[in-house]
Protein backbone atom coordinates (compact mmCIF):
# COMPACT_ATOMS: atom_id res chain seq x y z
CA UNK A 1 0.00 0.00 0.00
CA UNK A 2 1.40 3.03 -0.84
CA UNK A 3 1.17 6.13 2.31
CA UNK A 4 2.61 9.28 3.73
CA UNK A 5 5.22 7.29 4.98
CA UNK A 6 5.85 5.75 1.80
CA UNK A 7 5.68 2.05 0.23
CA UNK A 8 4.39 -0.69 3.02
CA UNK A 9 4.48 -3.94 2.39
CA UNK A 10 2.09 -6.43 3.66
CA UNK A 11 -0.16 -9.62 3.07
CA UNK A 12 -3.88 -9.99 3.26
CA UNK A 13 -5.57 -12.88 3.75
CA UNK A 14 -9.24 -13.24 2.37
CA UNK A 15 -11.55 -16.26 3.08
CA UNK A 16 -14.22 -16.65 0.89
CA UNK A 17 -17.60 -17.73 2.67
CA UNK A 18 -20.34 -17.57 -0.28
CA UNK A 19 -20.96 -14.25 -1.18
CA UNK A 20 -18.94 -12.92 1.96
CA UNK A 21 -15.41 -12.97 2.81
CA UNK A 22 -13.21 -12.68 5.55
CA UNK A 23 -9.98 -12.38 6.56
CA UNK A 24 -6.53 -10.67 7.96
CA UNK A 25 -3.75 -7.88 6.78
CA UNK A 26 -0.37 -8.71 8.29
CA UNK A 27 1.83 -5.48 7.68
CA UNK A 28 4.17 -3.57 10.34
CA UNK A 29 4.22 -6.26 12.56
CA UNK A 30 0.97 -6.97 13.73
CA UNK A 31 -2.10 -9.03 12.19
CA UNK A 32 -5.84 -6.94 11.96
CA UNK A 33 -8.90 -8.72 10.99
CA UNK A 34 -12.00 -8.50 9.28
CA UNK A 35 -15.66 -10.35 8.64
CA UNK A 36 -18.49 -9.09 7.25
CA UNK A 37 -16.54 -8.15 3.76
CA UNK A 38 -18.57 -8.67 0.74
CA UNK A 39 -17.91 -10.37 -2.73
CA UNK A 40 -19.71 -10.17 -6.03
CA UNK A 41 -17.72 -11.89 -9.35
CA UNK A 42 -14.22 -10.66 -9.05
CA UNK A 43 -14.93 -6.99 -6.92
CA UNK A 44 -14.59 -7.55 -3.23
CA UNK A 45 -15.17 -4.79 -0.16
CA UNK A 46 -14.40 -5.06 3.25
CA UNK A 47 -13.79 -2.63 6.30
CA UNK A 48 -12.16 -2.88 9.57
CA UNK A 49 -9.34 -1.55 11.87
CA UNK A 50 -6.03 -2.08 11.17
CA UNK A 51 -3.49 -2.29 14.33
CA UNK A 52 -0.63 -0.20 13.00
CA UNK A 53 1.44 -0.90 16.73
CA UNK A 54 1.43 3.33 16.93
CA UNK A 55 -2.19 3.55 16.12
CA UNK A 56 -5.41 1.90 15.19
CA UNK A 57 -6.79 3.26 11.86
CA UNK A 58 -10.65 2.73 10.98
CA UNK A 59 -10.71 1.98 7.11
CA UNK A 60 -12.71 0.82 4.14
CA UNK A 61 -11.34 -1.07 1.22
CA UNK A 62 -13.06 -1.98 -1.98
CA UNK A 63 -11.32 -3.54 -5.33
CA UNK A 64 -11.13 -5.98 -8.19
CA UNK A 65 -9.26 -9.11 -8.57
CA UNK A 66 -8.75 -10.11 -12.00
CA UNK A 67 -6.91 -13.37 -12.70
CA UNK A 68 -3.70 -13.05 -10.25
CA UNK A 69 -3.75 -9.48 -9.43
CA UNK A 70 -5.56 -7.62 -7.00
CA UNK A 71 -6.22 -3.83 -6.94
CA UNK A 72 -8.10 -1.71 -4.37
CA UNK A 73 -8.69 1.50 -3.00
CA UNK A 74 -8.35 2.11 1.07
CA UNK A 75 -10.23 4.60 2.38
CA UNK A 76 -9.06 6.00 6.25
CA UNK A 77 -9.53 9.49 8.32
CA UNK A 78 -6.27 10.33 7.35
CA UNK A 79 -6.48 9.97 3.09
CA UNK A 80 -7.09 7.45 0.72
CA UNK A 81 -4.48 4.67 -0.83
CA UNK A 82 -3.89 2.55 -3.37
CA UNK A 83 -3.54 -1.19 -2.60
CA UNK A 84 -1.57 -3.39 -4.90
CA UNK A 85 -0.48 -7.00 -5.11
CA UNK A 86 -0.49 -10.06 -6.54
CA UNK A 87 -2.68 -13.23 -5.58
CA UNK A 88 -1.60 -16.44 -4.06
CA UNK A 89 -3.22 -19.24 -3.73
CA UNK A 90 -2.86 -20.92 -0.37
Amino acid sequence: MRTPIGLQNGILFIAEEGDSIRGSIRTMGNTSYFKNGKLRNNTFEFSGILNTGLMRLKYSAKGKITESKLDATVKTDYGVYSLAGMRIES
